[in-house]
């Protein structure tokens, strides 16, 4: 029987300093480090101001759509798999290894891309698989307390038949016939007795049933049973990752796609400013010259070489979410959302942490393996305690001699029996074992802490990202709507002639800045209510199951 493992490999948190426990993080979640997200402030008197605004736009853009975007696509590369599987789940009789679904002609939304990627992702297959293997096991453990009976045929074939040599034996014996004792002496010569006809079949049969074992049944059933828990928590948790990562990685899509007509956008509009003054440049104009002109021209062409990385990003991160669909690698997949949603609430931090205790898989799947632990304790103290069997047997031969050993009558034999077996010495082993067992136990009570510790932290991670991400999400639509405006009296006024043209470029720059700033918070919201729901247990499945998405795909 196979060992249930004793503590989680996920359950790790992110804040570091905790006894070695660090957080699952998957790579489509990582944060950008030293991204701008305050309102940058520009001199006007900075000759070369708008070319700054323009780096930092170009410099926020490309650092959003790769960091948002492209490590999702470097996790999901692989073959989808869960928690480290190394293969495919077997299904036959169709086929040895199964094929990837096609790729769907409609857009999808996101509860239709987890249905899908929880039909289709060899990761939950393979997670039901393990179940099985833990359900085997227990079915292997309940075999002791059935009677085991076994039968055997034997022909075999010697070189000659066997016999019995009887030696030669000289006796004396006295008779009295009336006229007085005599004495007589008879010498028997050697005597060879046939015993049976060198071809010789045997049939037999064997009956054992165990009566008491020191409970080591017992604890061996109950370690399969933690065995099968820890099975079930494994496989849905496997579920429960891929929805974590289907949802970070379609709402990476959606980011990208934003990010993408963001830059075209701007794209546009600073040609525009570019055709204006260069039309007033060589009209003749007094207040615009050609370093104004060439301004814009290298803003406009600094962009515009951006979408080329936009657009692939945009692929890359189509091509991610369609990998973890169990799509094919050329598989594509077109999402339904064309904004990312408003930041979730997060909640009460009390609320999720003790949601998380109650729920959360990897301490199901380490509490399991407590109990495995418990029994396996049990089972090496019963070796101090005797096992008491019954057992019978019933034999018979087959031969062609009758006579000797196997005359009529003698071919058939039974027997019956108790049998009780009692250790005496084996050079203190259990006594070891049963010490190593509860050190192991005591081991695990600490470790216990340790996740317990490390799953509030990640929830408080979580939650407190949540929060983040939503006060700058409430900031930047603010910021977002005065960028807007300011940017819309700046082109007036420049039509006027009131502003010049880098106070109209670093307008227009920074508010494509402010929005892919409020895009990356509402993005990071989705992704830390995703990490939140993954620590948290069950919630996204309980849903799934209510609305009837990919129900039988679940475990």
């Amino acid at each position: 029987m196979n060992a249930v493992q004793p503590f989680p490999r996920h359950a790790q948190s992110r804040i570091l300093g905790k006894g070695g426990v660090q957080a699952r993080r998957d790579a489509g979640m990582t944060v950008a480090p030293g991204l701008i997200t305050e309102p940058v402030m520009v001199r006007p008197s900075a000759t070369h101001g708008a070319l700054r605004v323009a780096g930092l736009l170009l410099a926020t853009l490309s650092c959003l759509a790769i960091l948002d975007v492209v490590p999702a696509f470097a996790c999901g590369a692989a073959p989808a798999q869960a928690h480290g599987t190394g293969c495919s789940p077997c299904a036959p009789p169709q086929s040895r290894y199964p094929e990837s679904a096609p790729s769907p002609s409609q857009p999808l939304g996101l509860a239709q891309c987890i249905a899908l990627a929880l039909r289709n992702n060899a990761g939950p297959a393979a997670a039901r698989e393990g179940l099985a293997i833990a359900e085997a096991q227990h079915r292997q453990a309940l075999s002791a307390y059935w009677p085991q009976l076994t039968a055997a045929s034997t022909q075999t074939r010697l070189d000659r038949d066997p016999i019995f040599v009887y030696p030669e034996d000289s006796f004396n014996y006295t008779v009295d016939m009336g006229g007085g004792p005599m004495t007589m002496r008879t010498t028997v010569p050697e005597r060879r007795i046939r015993l049976v006809d060198r071809d010789i079949g045997e049939f037999r049969a064997d009956l054992g049933l165990l009566l008491y074992d020191g409970g080591r049944r017992e604890a061996r059933v109950r370690e399969a049973v933690a065995g099968h828990d820890a099975a079930a928590g494994e496989a849905r948790l496997t579920s429960l990752q891929l929805v974590h990562d289907v949802t970070t990685r379609y709402h990476g899509v959606v980011l990208a796609r934003a990010l993408r007509d963001l830059g075209r956008e701007t794209v546009q509009r600073l040609e525009a400013t570019r055709d204006v003054a260069e039309h007033f440049y060589r009209g003749g104009s007094q207040r615009v010259r050609k370093t104004d002109w060439l301004r814009a021209q290298v803003g406009a062409l600094g962009v515009r070489s951006l979408l080329a990385e936009l657009d692939s990003n945009v692929e890359l991160a189509e091509s991610a979410l369609a990998n973890t669909l169990g799509l094919p690698w050329d598989g594509q997949v077109r999402v339904a959302d064309t904004e990312l949603p408003a930041t979730p609430d997060p909640g009460d931090l009390d609320a999720a942490v003790a949601d998380a205790y109650r729920l959360n898989l990897d301490l199901v799947r380490f509490d399991a393996g407590v109990r495995a632990a418990e029994a396996r304790l049990d089972d090496v103290t019963g070796e101090y305690l005797p096992v008491v069997s019954l057992f019978g047997t019933l034999s018979t031969v087959t031969n062609a001699y009758d006579g000797g050993l196997v005359a009529e009558g003698e071919r058939t034999h039974g027997a019956a029996g108790l049998t009780v077996e009692l250790p005496l010495f084996e050079g203190f082993r259990t006594q070891a074992r049963m010490e190593e067992m509860r050190a192991r136990l005591r081991q695990l009570a600490h470790q216990r802490v340790l996740l317990r510790e490390g799953v509030a932290l990640r929830v408080k991670d979580a939650v407190l990202q949540e929060r983040r991400a939503a006060r700058q999400a409430a900031i930047g639509a603010e910021t977002v709507a005065a960028a807007t405006e300011s940017r819309t009296l700046t082109e007036r006024a420049y039509r006027e002639g009131l502003v010049d043209t880098r106070e109209l470029l670093e307008t227009q720059i920074y508010e494509a800045m402010v929005r892919a700033a409020r895009l990356r918070a509402l993005y990071e919201a989705q992704a830390a209510a995703a990490a939140r729901n993954l620590v948290a247990g069950t919630e996204i499945l309980e849903h799934l199951r209510e609305v009837g998405h990919g129900a039988r795909a679940l475990p």
